[in-house]
This record gives structure tokens, C-alpha cells and sequence, in this order.
């Protein structure tokens, strides 16, 4: 959901703008905005409804209008607890980055601390998005009580302030003719405010204007002489000796805070969009990807209908990649963002979890570097999760961005990451799919074909000698399963021994006891890979897997788990279930009359020749076996590390 205060009241979910009707519901929806997350009591509620005067039905009517609002949200909110009744009062919450309030002092925040430590590039970005946020007055349109209209005449004060927060970074950054139009403006809208008068002589002193600087000078004393009977105070009287000595105006120390001017109401125009860095965080891609050609073109369809989007408040574009060990999920990835930089030109963005290394990342951690790669300095980066996903998502508001989040363990690690609305896209890869994660694509890679799979074998050695021993490049593939990491890997040996034949490297591979140590070179190896995830699976499963590697019948179906290993059938359920969702049993081909599933070679030959310490060996008479499927997260059981790519 996003709510929207800074200027007319706007609810929109799943990319649809929530008709709220009546002034009554919307001044009462509005109050609750301005009190996210505190409980409002009944009486102030009816006191900003009714300014002039409350009629007997009033509590009634606040009932009746806290009922439609639910049913309302309820249409594109699957939020528990999002409007809450209590002793007296009602509370409504907001997630972070979902109220632009909340996102506007969020960046506020974050550049009054940049700009603290000096850096005036940052400060210019926080405050100029931040600026941008408003639409308008606040709630506008509206007609409150006086409690809640001293709280908008404080919140037009935040924005002034901001903006004038923002023009002090644009000065200092030497930008002084492209502030010059808008201070001419504001000047005239708050004549009492010095400040404003001091930025305009400062802009065009150091412009070259001195005569019109001078001019400033005087305008701004008249003023303040004639209204309220007062000499300039020191930052103008300091700014009219610099310019008539003819000293650097930029040298001058800094302005002190602002202060408006009692009763001043600001209505100052937004500051024009300033050329933000267009971030490219994405890791190299491979030279050679093969077999993919399709996904690429259908996830660059999904990026172009995205990035056409004319309407900046439609729904994110998310899609999930998920595979087994060494498809290639990364890499596939990596490429369809490279081929959609034009379509997301602000920023593309990478962070991996690795939620298969012995090191899985928080999803904090992450936010950090995301907000690293879009400009944000570490030292504005707010401590608290809430105040941080904020920042993200203001960060991100308005802008074409794609991000890949690689090797993610579950959805909830991704769901903070993910923009609340506009035209940005999202790309998210894992082993196990993630189907408790609301997306528009779900791509499940397979192995390669054969013909794809010799295709690459002959890339990576050369087409003669593909050529020259077909039968043995067909069996190093079979071998490998036909997945790209095991063939880059065959391959990059084969390479490193030109004279050597495909047989023999044929023939170690199709000995299984020394198969994965075949697959390995330098840091690329297929077993730790495989090793991660057997460690994401609970003990029961782990020694059903076993089992199975060991004895198993060539297709494994239900019936074999509840028949074979004693399993009663919620457990075998179970059981199934897992091992398919992490790729150790694989559906067999559509066209097969029986169904079923069947093991990989290479987790086969992986569990034959490994074991780990506390497996829990199959017991015929169901014992262990029948006991419940832990459902502990993965990224809390990841082993060892595996690098940064995960294949």
C-alpha cells in the first residue's frame, strides 16, 4: 500500500488509486496518517472531522467511517491489523516506506547528516527528493480542527525548511544561476525571511551580478524597515560588506538554522530534478551464455512494457529465477540486466545473499549496500531497519531501476527490498522457488539440451575437437547433467590440455565414486555446491535423500517412500515435497506414462561418496522417519562458502 499526505490525500494499492469518498472519511483517514502507529482517540478524531462542531451522531459516524475504511483497504491490503480498534481510540499502520510523511523526513534526516559531514553533492540529492515528494499543500482540500491544522501549517514549516535546506546545498555546490529564478520567487512569497534574502545575494554575488546582489540588499532592508521596524541582522549586514569589499561570498561561514517568520505560509515552487548518478553495480557477465536465448527475450519484453509505463505509480515488476545447482540462474540473470540497461537507465543494482554460503547475508546488511550503490553516504545511512527501508524506497520513488537480488534463501529476506510502486523492475534468483512471493514471472531453468549443451562444450575447447570425438563430447555432457557450471568446468580442464582426448576426461567422469572430484577448477567445484543445499534439509530428509542415492528404485514416488522407507504419508508427503523443491528429485519427462521422479547423477554420486555428522539413518521401522519435517529457514543451516556467484 502507499499513502499519500503531502498534497492531496491518495491511497493506492496493487498500482490503483483507492476511491475514499466523502470529506468526512477522508479528513478522519487523514488524521490517522498523521498519527501512523499511535492510537488517536475517539475525541480528537471527532475534533478534526468536525471543526465546526460536532452533531450527537458524531461517535457513531466514526464507527460507521472506520468500518467502510477497512472494507476499503481490505480490497488491496492483505495486511493484518492495518486499521486496529482500542480502549478509546484507533490506530492505523503503516510499513515503512508506504506513508510519504514518513519517506520525506527520512530523507530530510539523511541529508541534514551529510550534509553535517561535508558532503554536499549527498545533501543536495536527500533534500531535492525529498522536496519532490510534495504535490501540493498537505491534505489538501481539507478542512480539519485546530489541533490537526497546526500540525499541517508545522508540516508546510518542514517544507520550507527542506528547501531551503536544499538551496544551501545547490550553493554550495556552485550552482548559484540555477537557484536565482526560484529565490526571486520565494523572496516575494516570505519578504520577512532573511535568509531567503541572504541565499539571493549570495547566489548572485558569486554569479558576477554585484549590482544586482547589491539591489537585494537594499529591497530586503526596506522591507524589513518598513514592516516590522528592524535593521537587517548580521548574515545580510555581513553579506552587503563582502560584496562591496568584493570578497568570495563561498568563503563566508556558514548561514545559522532557519527560522521562519511567524505566520509566514510557504508556497514555494519545487525545486527542478537534479541529474542524480546512474549507478551500474552489476558483476562481469560471462563471455559465452548458451541455452538461454528465450528467457532473455521474455524477461526483456517484461522490462520494456515496464519501463513504457506512463503511469509511475503501477506495480513493480518482479520476477523469480529459481534452478538447480549450477543452471545458471546467476549468470541468466546478470545477463537480462545487461541487455535492459537502456530500459532502466537510473541505476542497476546487484546484491547476493548468499543464502548457500556459510556466511548468508542479513537482509539489513544488504540495504545498506543498496543504498551505498544508489549515492546514499554511509554516513546518512539511517542504524534503525524501519528508517533505512524508508530511505530505500524514497530513494528509489520516481526512478527507472532495475535490481538483481541473487542467491536469496526465502521471501521474506526480499520482500524489504522490493519498491512499493513504480517503474522499476526486480529480479530475484534461488535454488528452492519461492512461491510465498508475490511476482509477475516465476522461471524455472533447466538443464540444457543436448545439442545447447555441445554447443558450449564447444566453446569453451574448440568446434574441431567437438567435432573430432562427438560420441565422448556427448558423454562428458551426459555426465555433467548438461548443466552449465559441470560443463564450464569439464570444459575449462579440457581447455588447459589441449592434446588431450574427450575420452579419457569421458571416462573419469562416468566413474562415479571420482565424478565430483573431476568437477572441480580453482574455485568453481560443484560439490561444496551441492553440499549447501543438503544442508538446508532437516534430518529426516537428509536421510531419506541418502537412502534413496543408495537403494532408491530408478523413479521415486510417493508410494516409494510410504512403501520402501515405512513412511506414513503426511511425512512422505513431506519429505517429496522438499526434496523436489531443492532439486535432488527431478520431475521425469511429461511424456512418461508412470510419472514420478527421479535423482540427479550428480547428487546421487554426491550422496554415495559424502556424509555428514548426525544424519539420521532410514529406519525400516519408521521411527525416525515418521517424526514431523522441521521448516527452519535455510539461511540459518547454510554451511560452508561457495562465492559470490551462485550458478
Amino acid at each position: 500500500m502507499e499513502f499519500r499526505v503531502l498534497g492531496s490525500l491518495e491511497v493506492r494499492g496493487a498500482g490503483q488509486l483507492l476511491p475514499i469518498r466523502g470529506s468526512r472519511r477522508r479528513a478522519l483517514l487523514t488524521t490517522l496518517l498523521l498519527h501512523a502507529g499511535r492510537v488517536v482517540p475517539v475525541e480528537s478524531l471527532t475534533q478534526a472531522v468536525w471543526p465546526d462542531g460536532q452533531p450527537n451522531s458524531a461517535l457513531a459516524n466514526i464507527r460507521t467511517y472506520v468500518y467502510e475504511l477497512r472494507r476499503q483497504l481490505q480490497l488491496f491490503d492483505d495486511t493484518e491489523d492495518r486499521l486496529t480498534s482500542h480502549p478509546g481510540g484507533y490506530r492505523l499502520t503503516v510499513g515503512a516506506g508506504e506513508l510519504d510523511l514518513f519517506n520525506f523526513r527520512a530523507l530530510i534526516t539523511a541529508g541534514h547528516r551529510v550534509m553535517r559531514h561535508g558532503d554536499h553533492h549527498g545533501a543536495a540529492e536527500c533534500f531535492g527528493r525529498a522536496v519532490r515528494i510534495w504535490r501540493g499543500r498537505p491534505a489538501e482540500g481539507l478542512e480539519f480542527g485546530q489541533s490537526v491544522a497546526a500540525m499541517l501549517a508545522c508540516l508546510e514549516e518542514e517544507h520550507w525548511s527542506a528547501t531551503s535546506a536544499w538551496i544551501d546545498a545547490q550553493l554550495a555546490l556552485g550552482r548559484h544561476e540555477q537557484v536565482i529564478p526560484m529565490l526571486r520567487e520565494t523572496a516575494a512569497r516570505r519578504p520577512l525571511c532573511e535568509h531567503t534574502w541572504a541565499q539571493l545575494m549570495t547566489a548572485l554575488g558569486s554569479a558576477g551580478r554585484t549590482a544586482e546582489a547589491l539591489a537585494a540588499y537594499q529591497q530586503a532592508r526596506r522591507v524589513l524597515v518598513d514592516e516590522i521596524a528592524v535593521e537587517p541582522g548580521a548574515e545580510l549586514r555581513r553579506l552587503h560588506s563582502a560584496v562591496l569589499e568584493g570578497r568570495s561570498l563561498d568563503s563566508a561561514p556558514p548561514a545559522p538554522p532557519h527560522r521562519a517568520a511567524p505566520g509566514a505560509v510557504p508556497d514555494t515552487p519545487l525545486p527542478p530534478a537534479q541529474p542524480v548518478r546512474a549507478s551500474c553495480d552489476l558483476p562481469p557477465r560471462l563471455p559465452t551464455l548458451v541455452g538461454r536465448e528465450d528467457v532473455l527475450d521474455e524477461l526483456r519484453r517484461l522490462g520494456e512494457r515496464q519501463s513504457a509505463s506512463v503511469d509511475d505509480q503501477a506495480s513493480v515488476a518482479v520476477v523469480a529465477v529459481s534452478g538447480p545447482v549450477g543452471v545458471g540462474k546467476t549468470a541468466t540473470a546478470v545477463a537480462a540486466a545487461y541487455g535492459m540497461r537502456q530500459l532502466f537507465p537510473d541505476a542497476q543494482l546487484f546484491a547476493t545473499f548468499g543464502a548457500m554460503t556459510g556466511t548468508p547475508r542479513r537482509t539489513g546488511e544488504v540495504m545498506v549496500e543498496l543504498l551505498g550503490a544508489l549515492g546514499v553516504p554511509q554516513q546518512a545511512i539511517p542504524s534503525g531497519d524501519y528508517q533505512r527501508e524508508a530511505l530505500y524506497r524514497a530513494m528509489i520513488a520516481g526512478r527507472r531501476i532495475l535490481v538483481v537480488l541473487d542467491d536469496v534463501a526465502d521471501a521474506a529476506q526480499v520482500r524489504p527490498l522490493i519498491p512499493g510502486a513504480g517503474r522499476c523492475a526486480v529480479l530475484v534468483t534461488s535454488r528452492p522457488p519461492l512461491v510465498d512471493l508475490d511476482v509477475d514471472r516465476r522461471l524455472c531453468l533447466s538443464p540444457l539440451s543436448n545439442g545447447q549443451s555441445l554447443q558450449l562444450l564447444a566453446a569453451l575447447v574448440g568446434r574441431a575437437r567437438v567435432e573430432a570425438e562427438p560420441g565422448a563430447a556427448a558423454r562428458i555432457a551426459e555426465a555433467c547433467e548438461r548443466l552449465p557450471l559441470a560443463l564450464r568446468i569439464a570444459g575449462g580442464r579440457l581447455a588447459a590440455q589441449p592434446t588431450s582426448p574427450l575420452a579419457a576426461m569421458a571416462r573419469r567422469l562416468e566413474n562415479e565414486p571420482g565424478r565430483l572430484d573431476e568437477l572441480t577448477l580453482g574455485d568453481l567445484s560443484v560439490s561444496p555446491r551441492i553440499a549447501q543445499s543438503y544442508r538446508t534439509l532437516d534430518p529426516v530428509t537428509r536421510s531419506v535423500f541418502r537412502r534413496l542415492a543408495a537403494d532408491g528404485p530408478p523413479t521415486v514416488t510417493l508410494r516409494t517412500l510410504r512403501d520402501r522407507l515405512a513412511l506414513s504419508e503426511p511425512v512422505a508427503d513431506r519429505v517429496l515435497e522438499e526434496l523436489v523443491r531443492h532439486h535432488f528429485l527431478v520431475p521425469l519427462a511429461e511424456a512418461s506414462p508412470r510419472g514420478g521422479h527421479r535423482m540427479p547423477r550428480l547428487c546421487r554420486a554426491y550422496a554415495r561418496v559424502s556424509g555428514g555428522p548426525g544424519d539420521q539413518r532410514p529406519s525400516h521401522h519408521g521411527a525416525v522417519m515418521n517424526r514431523p519435517v522441521s521448516r527452519s529457514r535455510p539461511a540459518d543451516r547454510a554451511g560452508a562458502d561457495s562465492g559470490r556467484q551462485s550458478w
